[in-house]
C-alpha cells in the first residue's frame, strides 16, 4: 500500500551548535542525493528526531527538542541546496512494537538505504523484549532480502539511546562494543550479509553530531 505524500518545504541554514556545527549533515545529502531512505523501528527509538534533525540541519544548545511520536510519517522528499533525498517512514501501528508489516515491507522494498533504528540500551542491558522485538525485526528484513529480485538496500543498524544506559556517561565506548556484542545485534548484522552497527544518542547536540558522523562514514 503506498504511503500519502507529503511534500514538506525546507530552508535550512546551517547553524552553530554549542560552539559546534553538526558538520556531517552536509556530507550525508551529498551522498544520500537523488536517493530513497526507508528509516525504520520500534515506536520511540528516534525516528522523528532523527528525520527533524537532517531537516532542519542543525539544533538548539544543550539538549535537543523532543519530537511528537509520529510528528513526520509517510513518504515525502526533502530538498536542500540543490539536494533531494526521498524518506520513507511508516506509521507505527498500535502495540508494544508498532509494526506495519506492509508498510515497512513496501518501504524496504522501494528503498536505496534502509536504517533501522533500536534502543541501544536495551540490548545492551539484554533486555528480553527489547531482544526479541529486534530478532523479529531483522529476520523479516533476511525474509524480504531472500525475495529480492533487483539490487538489494544498503542496511545499517543505528542504536539509539545510548545515553539511558549507566554506564554510558563513563564509558561510552564499552556500551557501545556491548551493543555490537549482543547476539541478536551480531547474529542479525551477519545474516543480512554483515551490515555495518552505529551506536550512540540524539539525547544533545554534541551526541547528535557523533551519531550522524557515524553514520556518514558508513555511507561512503
Amino acid at each position: 500500500m503506498p504511503f500519502p505524500i507529503l511534500v514538506v518545504p525546507v530552508a535550512i541554514a546551517v547553524v552553530a551548535v554549542s560552539g559546534a556545527l553538526i558538520t556531517a549533515i552536509p556530507k550525508i545529502w551529498k551522498i544520500l542525493d537523488k536517493r530513497t531512505v526507508a528509516i525504520l523501528g520500534a515506536p520511540q527509538t528516534g525516528k522523528t528526531a532523527l528525520i527533524r534533525l537532517l531537516r532542519d540541519f542543525g539544533a538548539p544548545d544543550g539538549a535537543l527538542p523532543h519530537a511528537v511520536p509520529g510528528g513526520e510519517r509517510g513518504r515525502f522528499p526533502l530538498e536542500i541546496k540543490g539536494r533531494t533525498v526521498d524518506f520513507a517512514v511508516p506509521r507505527d501501528l498500535p502495540g508494544s512494537d508498532g509494526l506495519n508489516v506492509a508498510g515497512w515491507k513496501d518501504a524496504f522494498a522501494d528503498a536505496d538505504h534502509v536504517w533501522y533504528l533500536f534502543r541501544a540500551d536495551l540490548i545492551a542491558s539484554g533486555d528480553p523484549e527489547a531482544t526479541q522485538m529486534m530478532k523479529t525485526h531483522l529476520a523479516l528484513f533476511s525474509r524480504w532480502l531472500g525475495g529480492m529480485s533487483g539490487d538489494a538496500p544498503k542496511i545499517l543498524l543505528v542504536g539509539t539511546w545510548a545515553d539511558a544506559h549507566p554506564d554510558h556517561a563513563r564509558h561510552p565506548a564499552r556500551v557501545a562494543r556491548e551493543v555490537e556484542a549482543a547476539d541478536v545485534v551480531k547474529l542479525g548484522s551477519v545474516k543480512l550479509g554483515g551490515v555495518a552497527v552505529v551506536v550512540g544518542s540524539l539525547a544533545t547536540s554534541r551526541d547528535a553530531d557523533r551519531l550522524l558522523k557515524g553514520i556518514k562514514n558508513r555511507l561512503q
